[in-house]
């Protein structure tokens, strides 16, 4: 049996078959396509996600990882399905929920025919550049106070989010690597981190930076490959590098600026309506707004269904700002769960980040590098979507949810190629070790 992950140089040398060609291929190409037009990298995802229930049913192996997998999948949609049953049926909504079902069928068809690391580094890299130059190219070429994506394709906090995620799959890269490649990998992946996070900042997405040092953190203290030094040295001048980075830029010092100034001002003058309407305002707000739904209606929200109405009706009252009714959520997920669907709502989002968080952890520790890069990167997805989505929605856009569903799928899909590989431990004794 071929090993695809050890150490070969020639990208396309030493794959098991065909398919693990094509796929290398498809992972290097869809991140950077998804920064740049994710339309396309949608219909991309959807051919693969064909592929993969294809590829379930001609191979027929389903191992206790799968069922895992699956529930992580299903239980977000599953918990919208439940509060449609008893408040009223909206079908639309649950269209970007089941995004996570096709990631369920892309982890079959990866995990049926796998793909090297290198291919999701790569990707990552590729992905962190191309969102560096678009970056470059609104913000200061057209002198762009945001940056929405390549011709406004994104919106600009999930553009500049997933440009700090994919710069975080870099970094973990760049450090997990064998010796004869350890300074070509790490060069790679701190060019990519940079490329990444200059994106970000150019992109003014003031939520995604508070994941900055909870990201560095995962990164390095969940790291086992490096000794304690070289965690510390290492930690130390990414830190610096950081600070100086967001020190040294006027932009992220004026956003920071208003954002204070907004926030003293909400809590001084909360009734006001200039207040109300600022960016920040607007969202506490809503954040005020949907808690006080929830403890009106705290075993069914006010049902997804009806959340077009009760906004209206809270515009119409004036108890939030008329900005508020064209906003799909309430730019966090957690309150959004809360007073549109209750606590069952909100138990499946913990949930979620929970059965996501074991099925990554439990394979951090292996012995055989790839899956600890795998484990790593899935990790960071989990961590940096569930801080993202403190101030937006978890699937608030359209290309923010095919990101989250290539996030988590591309590095689970090869987790479980190599279980199935039979390089390390099973499924099973990695939960056990928990």
């Amino acid at each position: 049996m071929i090993d695809i992950t050890r150490r070969p140089a020639p990208i396309f040398s030493g794959f098991s078959s065909r398919a693990n060609a094509i796929i290398s291929v498809a992972v290097i190409l869809i991140l950077p396509l998804l920064m740049l037009f994710p339309t396309l990298a949608g219909w991309f995802a959807g051919i693969l996600t064909l592929i993969g229930l294809a590829s379930l049913f001609h191979r027929r192996d389903i191992r206790p990882m799968d069922w895992h997998f699956a529930a992580i999948c299903l239980i977000l949609p599953v918990a919208q399905l439940w509060n449609m049953t008893v408040m009223g049926w909206a079908p639309g909504v649950l269209f970007r929920p089941t995004h996570l079902l096709w990631g369920l069928m892309i982890y079959f068809l990866i995990g049926h025919y796998g793909f090297r690391r290198n291919s999701l580094f790569y990707g990552a890299c590729l992905a962190s550049v191309t969102a560096l130059g678009i970056a470059i190219f609104e913000a200061i070429y057209l002198g762009n106070e945001r940056v929405f994506g390549f011709g406004n394709r994104w919106n600009a906090v999930p553009f500049g989010n997933f440009s700090m995620l994919f710069a975080f799959f870099c970094l973990c890269g760049g450090f997990v690597s064998s010796e004869k490649e350890k300074l070509m990998k790490l060069l790679l992946g701190l060019g990519g981190f940079a490329c990444g996070c200059t994106a970000s900042l150019l992109s003014g997405t003031r939520g995604g930076w508070l994941a900055i040092p909870f990201l560095v953190a995962l990164c390095f203290f969940f790291n086992d490959r490096l000794s304690r030094r070289s965690k510390g040295i290492a930690l130390l001048i990414i830190a610096v590098a950081i600070l100086a980075m967001f020190a040294g830029s006027q932009r992220v010092r004026d956003r920071i600026d208003v954002t204070k100034a907004q926030v003293t001002s909400y809590f001084a003058h909360p009734a006001s309506k200039a207040v109300q309407e600022t960016s920040t305002g607007l969202r506490l707000s809503m954040w005020r707004w949907g808690w006080e739904k929830f403890k009106e209606h705290p075993y069914t929200g006010v049902g997804l269904a009806n959340y077009k109405e009760a906004k209206a009706e809270a515009v119409k009252a004036g108890q939030v700002p008329a900005a508020f009714d064209g906003f799909a959520n309430l730019h966090n997920e957690f309150i959004t769960a809360l007073a549109l669907g209750g606590l069952p709502s909100a138990l499946a989002l913990l949930a979620f980040w929970s059965l996501s968080w074991k099925f990554f952890s439990s394979k951090l520790k292996s012995p055989d590098d790839d899956q600890h890069y795998f484990a790593l990167c899935g990790l960071v997805t989990v961590l940096g979507t569930a801080l993202f989505s403190m101030t937006e929605g978890l699937f608030g856009t359209s290309p923010g949810t095919k990101a989250i569903m290539l996030a988590i799928a591309l590095p689970a899909g090869a987790l479980r190629y190599a279980l199935r590989e039979g390089r390390t431990t099973t499924h099973a004794e990695s939960i056990r070790r928990l």
